[in-house]
């Protein structure tokens, strides 16, 4: 005895089935959103303590001054944080760039305002720019431009480029905040709160985002 096609065939709608992909996705957006949320506010709160509450810089100089300093702190984390993700698993850092990139961009706007001796006492010698602000600039601009060249650029650009850019972008970062503010990682007497400056904190974690990188490239080359 045979059954009827129409009993054989399922009785329930297949919309789930094409669904499922969509909700993964609004899970990993959602999940990618606190992760910027959480970043932002680990930045924002870190500097507000070194710099407002230990360090006694005044309260009207929280939103430009400290704020610049944060989304600076918080772009190059979501960068480092992209590029592990990358080096791990080759997960999506769609979100976390867009974030990043909108971090960064607001964070050289401000910088490029407060430019001046009375905010960034070490960048400037007898009126002008030192060597070593000169090439933390150039540094700056260049993560800064190859941020948005990615941004526009990258989806034409095989995996291997892609992922050797941002490398670079870390490794850059980090080497900008660093340069001008050796000096005082030497002192942890002088750090206000006993805080390490957002200085070193970033040149450790463009550094960490690099060797990431550089230790998928390695790992890739062992493989082959």
């Amino acid at each position: 005895m045979t059954m009827p096609a129409s009993l054989l065939r399922p009785s329930y709608p297949t919309e789930p089935e094409t669904a499922e992909p969509a909700q993964r996705d609004d899970a990993a957006a959602c999940a990618d959103h606190r992760i910027v949320v959480a970043s932002l506010a680990v930045a924002l709160g870190y500097a507000t303590l070194r710099y407002n509450v230990f360090k006694h810089v005044p309260w009207a100089d929280w939103p430009h001054y400290v704020v610049n300093k944060a989304l600076a702190m918080a772009g190059l984390g979501l960068i480092v944080l992209s590029a592990v993700r990358l080096a791990r698993r080759g997960a999506t850092i769609r979100r976390l760039m867009a974030w990043a990139g909108g971090f960064v961009s607001a964070h050289v706007l401000l910088s490029l305002a407060l430019l001046r001796p009375d905010y960034f006492d070490k960048l400037f010698a007898g009126g002008k720019l030192t060597a070593a602000a000169g090439w933390s600039l150039l540094l700056g601009a260049a993560a800064w431009a190859a941020t948005e060249l990615g941004a526009r650029r990258a989806a034409q650009w095989d995996p291997a480029s892609r992922i050797e850019l941002l490398g670079l972008i870390a490794l850059a970062s980090g080497l900008h905040a660093a340069l001008p503010s050796v000096g005082s990682w030497f002192a942890p007497s002088t750090w206000p709160g006993g805080l390490p400056p957002i200085t070193l904190i970033s040149f450790a974690a463009g550094l960490a985002g690099w060797l990431a990188i550089r230790w998928r490239q390695l790992a890739g080359s062992a493989d082959q």
